[in-house]
Order: structure tokens, then C-alpha cells, then sequence
């Protein structure tokens, strides 16, 4: 399953990567607004070009029962990505702590200049499970999933973005 998503925000381009990347703000997001169970950085490295960061989280949300049984109740992810500066895109790669080898969950975001101080959000999204019997069921799941995370985060950055 793939899909897209866009929409406009206040700030220029380097404004929401700025926030993006702060430390400060994922206790109060992920925590907080996306009600994670834990959301921890595991490295960040940074130069001149590009961010490299890897995190490790467990998402708050109940899975469908077929779907927990075969993950199991200690269900875990990381996150890998990179952000080139130039591009203002960022690429990630989500493996999980149960069925790595069936599940391809990865994604890019891009910000665009879109006039004044605006800019405009690019989401490209994949989440595919290969897992017999319960694949169409994961994907439709995560797909809502994260649709509503990607709506709350934007409204979260809009409630501490410059006007």
C-alpha cells in the first residue's frame, strides 16, 4: 500500500525542519500528542549536507488481535533516516522487532518553499505486509494510522509554528 499526502504549513522550509529535528519537541509529540509508549533517540549524527538519525519506539496503539498475536506484546520499531539539507527531504526506513523480513514500512517527507513564510509538505508513504492472512488487514490498519499521526503532527507543529 502506498500513499500521498500534502498540505501547507506556517514557516519557511528550514523553520519545520528546525522544529523537525529538535530534541525538545519529541517528548511532547510522540509522548504526548501521538500517545507513543516510548520514543527514544538512538543516534544522531549531523554535517554540513545531511542528518543521519536512527530512533526506537513502540507505538500506544491497540493492534487488531490477529495482527498482536504474531507480533507478539513487546512490539518495538526504528526508525532509520536521512535528511539532505539541499533537498529538504527527508528518507526513512521502519524495520520492526517482529516479522522484519514481511513488513516494508518507509517513506520520504519534502518541504517547498510555497510563498512568504508558508511552506508546502510532501508525504510519500509504503507500508506493505506479506503476512498470510492478516496482510490486507495490517496495511489498512497502519494506512489509518498513520494518516491520523501525520494529521496530528501537522496540527501540532501549527499550534507552535510562527504565524
Amino acid at each position: 500500500m502506498k500513499f500521498s499526502l500534502s498540505c501547507e504549513v506556517a514557516g519557511a522550509p528550514e523553520e519545520f525542519f528546525g522544529w523537525f529535528f529538535a530534541p525538545v519537541r519529541e517528548d511532547d509529540l510522540y509522548k504526548g500528542e501521538l500517545t507513543y509508549r516510548s520514543y527514544d533517540m538512538v543516534a544522531q549524527r549531523e554535517s554540513e549536507e545531511r542528518v543521519v538519525r536512527r530512533t526506537r519506539f513502540q507505538r500506544g496503539v491497540q493492534l487488531p488481535e490477529p495482527v498482536a498475536k504474531l507480533f507478539g506484546g513487546t512490539f518495538g520499531e526504528i526508525e532509520d533516516g536521512t535528511f539532505e539539507k539541499a533537498d529538504r527531504l527527508w528518507t526513512w526506513r521502519v524495520t520492526p522487532s517482529s516479522l522484519a523480513d514481511k513488513i516494508r514500512h518507509e517513506g520520504s517527507l519534502r518541504a517547498e518553499d510555497a510563498g512568504g513564510t508558508r511552506s508546502r509538505l510532501g508525504l510519500e508513504l509504503t507500508y506493505e505486509a506479506k503476512v498470510f492472512g492478516v496482510g490486507g488487514l495490517l496495511e489498512g490498519f497502519m494506512e489509518k494510522r498513520l494518516r491520523e499521526e501525520w494529521d496530528r503532527t501537522v496540527g501540532f507543529y501549527g499550534r507552535q509554528a510562527p504565524a
